[in-house]
């Protein structure tokens, strides 16, 4: 088993994961060009946590929704949009956000040009408070924003944001309008009066590999947040099949996978079922987070342990299991044809620090039967449990840190083919694990020169540099996989 391991474990790493040698290659973001519906609203990228009444929403979380227009032409640019923003619950927002900057957190933009929107109750004793109500005030003009930008040719991208304040916030956008020199753009915007709502169903596969459709959970049951997830238990599989010309690509989201139950500062357990307290570790595994972190061997336990994945296949039908059909395990995916990496988890990303990693629960403590939550105005925080978990934390950490939280296959057609792309999780682990996701994206890539400098001789007496999976020099690699540099050769290589 261990021999087996060790020989698919460079495999994947070699060919799906993220390559060392992919630092200073070019990103061509092609997503709106192949992928349909990436946020399961036809034209945006990113995340829409609902579209009903004409009107775009998220609640309860930071999101960023967006569209790449590619090449623009150099001129001056205006964005237009009627929007609001509250930074809480209605009666906080109504009482500290008006003229509050810090509060103000959501904004139109185009590039990195960008304008807060305008606050729910700014100068207003009553205002909307749903989605029909915002669409009757946006038809009337009310909330109109804009954003202006002088461009000097080159990709333009346009959307709206929010970095994130106290629970309950919500934001509501329509009627997306660009004009270049005062000329309306009009065949740019896609869908920018959201006249085509939420389905995700329409342009996804979500039939899981019981054969049962197991839609993400997005704004599920309190939740809110500007991502989208699968929580607890269910084994889930959500693929599309696209046709590509040949070329290198990388199919890719902001994402993790906790494994485990959830922990606060105190170091109490916790499932996923707030707010179940639980005294000891529980799962398949039996295993915390923590236990994963510290025992790094997330990929040793192989296909003994249903992990979540980001995948690319050429089977003609969506692979149901993301395992593979040769060697011991019996599935759907081949070497050589078809890639998959696994979804880190959350722990491994923040290096351990469990300040810095993403939560979905709230930090409480329970005294007599009593929820002790943290206080209400604590920003991007969990402050009360929700059937399967708050989002909040993730969806902050996708819209502030970017880059940081994004995974993805890469691989490389020679000719035109049609591929499926997804994200799956075979079984129930039983551990309730948390897969939080946003921003999927498709991109071409344009090969460039190794990140990784310094490396001048090649040959055998040239010295041996150890990089991590992320391109960070390691002066003593231990327990993990790493990249081995000798000369201008390139390997991928296993130290215990």
């Amino acid at each position: 088993m261990q021999k087996n391991y060790m020989k698919r474990s460079l495999m994947l790493l070699g060919v799906a994961a993220l390559s060392a040698s992919a630092f200073a290659d070019t990103y061509v973001d092609i997503t709106s060009q192949y992928i349909k519906d990436p946020t399961f609203v036809p034209g945006w990228q990113g995340v829409i946590g609902n579209a009903a009444e004409g009107v775009g929403e998220v609640w309860n979380g930071a999101f960023k929704t967006y569209q790449n227009l590619g090449e623009m032409p150099a001129g001056k640019y205006v964005l237009k949009a009627n929007a609001f923003y509250r930074c809480g619950d209605n009666n906080y927002a109504k009482e500290h956000q008006a003229g509050n900057a810090d509060l103000n957190t959501a904004y139109i933009f185009i590039n990195d040009a960008k304008t807060p929107v305008k606050a729910l109750f700014d100068g207003k004793d009553t205002a909307p408070n749903s989605m029909t109500e915002a669409n009757e005030a946006f038809a009337a003009g009310e909330y109109l924003n804009e954003v202006e930008y002088n461009h000097e040719g080159g990709e333009l991208i346009i959307g709206i944001a929010n970095t994130g304040c106290y629970a309950d916030e919500w934001c509501c956008f329509d009627n997306f309008v660009l004009t270049r020199d005062g000329e309306v753009v009009a065949d740019k915007i896609v869908n920018g009066d959201f006249a085509e709502g939420l389905d995700s169903k329409r342009a996804w596969d979500n039939h899981n590999s019981e054969n049962k459709e197991k839609t993400p959970d997005i704004q599920k049951d309190g939740s809110g947040g500007g991502d989208y997830r699968k929580c607890g238990g269910s084994p889930y599989n959500t693929g599309q099949q696209i046709e590509l010309p040949a070329g290198t690509y990388r199919f890719s989201m902001l994402c993790f996978h906790r494994y485990g139950s959830t922990v606060d500062p105190d170091g109490n357990y916790y499932n996923h079922k707030w707010p179940m307290n639980i005294s000891e570790p529980y799962g398949k595994m039996n295993r915390t987070p923590k236990d994963w972190y510290e025992a790094n061997d997330y990929d040793e336990i192989g296909d003994e342990y249903a992990h979540a994945y980001i995948y690319m296949s050429k089977n003609e039908e969506k692979p149901r299991f993301l395992t593979w059909a040769n060697g011991d395990y019996e599935g759907d995916l081949t070497d050589d044809v078809d890639v998959r990496t696994r979804v880190k988890d959350c722990w491994e990303i923040c290096e351990g620090d469990l300040s810095i990693m993403p939560n979905n629960n709230p930090y409480a403590t329970m005294v007599d039967g009593v929820v002790d939550y943290i206080p209400y105005d604590t920003k991007n925080k969990c402050t009360r449990g929700n059937d399967s978990g708050s989002e909040r934390e993730a969806a902050a950490a996708f819209a502030n840190e970017g880059e940081k939280w994004r995974q993805g296959v890469e691989f490389t057609l020679t000719e035109p083919a049609k591929v499926w792309v997804g994200l799956g999780k075979d079984a129930n682990s039983g551990d309730g694990y948390w897969h939080a996701y946003a921003d999927i994206k498709l991109e071409k890539v344009e090969k460039g020169d190794s990140g990784v400098d310094g490396i001048e001789a090649d040959d055998e007496n040239a010295p041996v540099e150890y990089y991590n999976l992320q391109g960070i020099r390691v002066a003593n690699p231990e327990n993990g996989i790493f990249i081995k540099k000798q000369g201008k050769k390139v390997s991928k290589t296993a130290i215990r």
